[in-house]
């Protein structure tokens, strides 16, 4: 009996625990938490009680002074004795093991802070400010609120070192204020790296006092990040884009971040995306294969010449660098080297000769190599992305895996250390949601849900091996990002579950960690951050109902603790909207909007276009099968009635075929009147994407002979994005169309992927 009544009573007593552990929402999950009972309460009698002679001490305490002080109109008092009730009291101590690791106690007469050094410090203000109300990241102050935290004892510690973002300030340029804010932001979230990637062919930001063409010519092109000239004449409608960053201004960043205890890892490219540097210093490029410069300005290579004049250029630059920022690590790119101009160079070639190089990859790993040499000297460590593991490692580097986590496995097994940043999980400028009105991406899909499933430490890896993993980093490569709003759209709210997964690396589950992100967001909104609203992986699904024969919308993905509603007007829903309880038919074309709503927020939507027409829903046949890669909408997706995304490919509705023409068949099981076909393409050949050449029309009312009415050819090119091809029929009868496109070809010399056969993507047909 006494067994029993113990075990019931411990059932009455865990939602009572779970209830009040749930009131304790913070980000990135802290690893061990006990709720006590009680609340301690700020006020103006508030002591703390620290080294104040300690600087780097007030640094880390200096966010709860000012804002407490700016939003609760609080002045903490500060001291170095220990008074009776209501103090907080703060020490550093060894019995910390972790660097950056805290003790955090609230009682309800004193608050307790230990950690080894000030950087535990600072994360432990952290966590506290996100035991207070919302109300206090205002920047006003806030009357009739209680101050107050719940009585907690928090054990805290980072499980990686490395918690990195990286910002391309390169392809477009992004204000100086707002590396600031971001800054911000990323502390907030315990992240540690601030990766500033500062040059690339698209664009040179930082100032050289040695070498000003850098910022009078490399910081200004003409063009788009994916079509850029320095030749100014060949362009001379466009205007200059571009900016750079003085050495002034990234003293006083670095001084900033440092101020958050982040550290500013800069990167300076190379050996390749380097046409910004040599388009201001031609001298620095090859040769051609009869001892000439190659043809400037009108065609600049992207890889430096490996002569001694190139390394003197660097090493000067990278003194430069190094004055300024005082991180221990300094990235050098050497990703994407294309190496076809160090074959015809005749320097390049004396180069292999007289370093007994048996391959362009070996002199890219020269390369490296020699640059590592001079920046060891300096007692700092290069670092690059995977490619510089080609040809041979440079003996102390550090590798950045970006091409997937096999480059990274590779580098741990010859004992380097490694920061892994898989494209498919860390990659933040691709999509992350398959709502139709994303903004441009570069492409891919890594949804919030995914970067939090990320695991950096692969499965095959030992115990010993894993330690040479020093965390994960995202990155925002920034060819589709032209503003810092936008930025900010594409960062957050990734960055923060990925911040999570490098501080705290036990997953909790997902709804948890949306449960403590949700009430985060709202601290996001005091500093007018333009994140996303994508957290759920919401998918839209049709169907034709077997007993009307209508096409059916379903929505999946949304947990079922979130009101959902819809609209089918292209509107945003509010709870004022249709609640959906289900599939919704479709009868006409429609824009519908289903969107999932927290507290009257809204948290997550998806939208699709409907054109519901003569084809829409008939039997169709493919005479060749979609690749797997763009298949998700099934063979039918070209006449199911959902328009496909207008400014990207890879969403449900559209079906591709390299290398392989289209041939669609449709069944109108009656004779119908054909007076316009219209048929959907896209087309963007930076992504190795192109309408088609030819696209010709049948008709047939047995199905098995068929008869061309017309054939269309001589396309726009230049365009990216959909485009339609239409077909006036003028009252066609038939039973069966048939429609035939043949891909453009193999995709000329001078192009992202040239030489290789273009991709044909197709969406939706429409017949009226």
């Amino acid at each position: 009996m006494k067994t029993n009544l113990t075990f019931i009573l411990s059932i009455l007593f865990i939602p009572i625990l779970i209830s009040a552990q749930n009131e304790i929402k913070i980000i990135p999950n802290p690893q061990q938490i006990e709720v006590g009972e009680g609340f301690f309460t700020f006020s103006n009698t508030t002591e703390l009680i620290y080294n104040y002679k300690n600087k780097e001490l007030t640094t880390a305490l200096s966010p709860l002074f000012l804002k407490l002080n700016t939003s609760a109109g609080i002045k903490l008092k500060a001291s170095k004795y220990k008074n009776k009730g209501n103090i907080i009291t703060v020490s550093l101590s060894d019995k910390i093991t972790n660097d950056e690791g805290y003790e955090l106690k609230v009682n309800p007469n004193e608050i307790i802070i230990l950690a080894k050094k000030p950087s535990g410090v600072f994360y432990a203000v952290q966590s506290l400010l996100q035991l207070l109300p919302i109300e206090i990241e205002c920047c006003t102050i806030i009357k009739n609120i209680d101050w107050k935290i719940p009585c907690v004892s928090i054990t805290d510690a980072p499980a990686f070192g490395y918690r990195g973002i990286m910002l391309d300030v390169a392809r477009h340029y992004m204000p100086y204020e707002f590396l600031k804010k971001l800054i911000d932001l990323l502390s907030m979230q315990k992240m540690n790296v601030l990766h500033l990637h500062l040059t690339d062919s698209q664009g040179w930001r930082f100032e050289s006092k040695k070498y000003p063409k850098l910022t009078q010519i490399g910081a200004f092109r003409k063009g788009t990040p994916l079509n850029l000239t320095y030749d100014y004449n060949s362009r001379p409608n466009d205007t200059l884009y571009g900016g750079f960053y003085t050495q002034k201004q990234l003293k006083e960043l670095v001084a900033y971040a440092n101020s958050k205890f982040i550290t500013i890892i800069p990167e300076i490219e190379m050996p390749a995306h380097s046409k910004s540097v040599l388009a201001s210093y031609p001298n620095l490029a090859c040769l051609d294969s009869s001892g000439k410069p190659f043809a400037y300005p009108s065609n600049i290579q992207d890889e430096y010449c490996t002569k001694d004049s190139t390394f003197i250029f660097l090493t000067n630059i990278l003194t430069e660098v190094m004055d300024i920022f005082p991180s221990k690590i300094i990235h050098i790119g050497g990703d994407e080297a294309g190496k076809e101009n160090w074959k015809k160079c005749p320097v390049c070639a004396k180069r292999m000769k007289d370093e007994h190089l048996a391959s362009v990859d070996e002199l890219q790993s020269y390369f490296i190599k020699r640059i590592e040499k001079f920046v060891n000297e300096k007692n700092r460590t290069v670092i690059g992305w995977d490619e510089i593991l080609e040809g041979g490692l440079a003996p102390n580097a550090i590798v950045m895996s970006w091409r997937g986590e096999q480059g990274g496995i590779d580098a741990i097994k010859q004992n380097h250390k490694v920061v892994m940043t898989p494209g498919s999980y860390c990659y933040l400028d691709h999509y992350q949601s398959e709502d139709a009105s994303e903004p441009t991406a570069w492409g891919g899909l890594t949804t919030l849900s995914k970067v939090y499933s990320y695991n950096p430490i692969p499965a095959e890896l030992n115990t010993k091996q894993a330690k040479l993993i020093l965390g994960a980093q995202g990155n925002l490569w920034t060819e589709f990002v032209p503003n810092s709003k936008q930025a900010e759209y594409m960062i957050f709210p990734r960055s923060i579950a990925l911040a999570e997964v490098t501080w705290s690396n036990k997953k909790q589950e997902y709804s948890d960690f949306i449960s403590r992100l949700l009430p985060y967001l709202k601290r996001l909104d005091q500093f007018n951050v333009n994140y996303s609203r994508h957290l759920f992986d919401i998918k839209m699904k049709t169907y034709v109902d077997s007993t009307s024969n209508q096409i059916m919308a379903k929505v999946i993905g949304i947990p079922d603790n979130y009101l959902v509603f819809y609209t089918t007007n292209g509107s945003v829903p509010t709870k004022n909207d249709r609640k959906y309880i289900g599939p919704i038919p479709i009868s006409n074309s429609t824009i519908l909007t289903v969107g999932a709503l927290y507290q009257d927020i809204m948290v997550d939507k998806i939208q699709k276009t409907f054109s519901i027409n003569k084809a829409t829903g008939k039997p169709s046949e493919l005479k060749t099968e979609p690749s797997k890669y763009y298949n998700k909408g099934g063979n039918q997706a070209w006449n199911n009635g959902v328009l496909g995304s207008n400014s990207r490919f890879n969403d449900d509705e559209w079906l591709a075929w390299s290398g392989q023409d289209f041939e669609g068949t449709i069944d109108f099981q009656k004779t119908e009147i054909l007076n316009v076909v219209k048929i959907r393409f896209f087309n963007k050949p930076s992504s190795w994407v192109y309408l088609p050449s030819k696209v010709s029309l049948f008709v047939s009312d047995d199905g098995i002979h068929f008869k061309e009415i017309e054939s269309k050819s001589n396309f726009d090119f230049s365009l990216d994005g959909v485009q339609e091809i239409s077909f006036q029929t003028k009252g066609i009868k038939a039973n069966y169309i048939k429609i035939i496109a043949t891909f453009y070809g193999d995709i000329p010399k001078g192009n992202p992927g040239e030489g290789t056969p273009a991709w044909l993507f197709v969406d939706e047909v429409s017949i009226e």
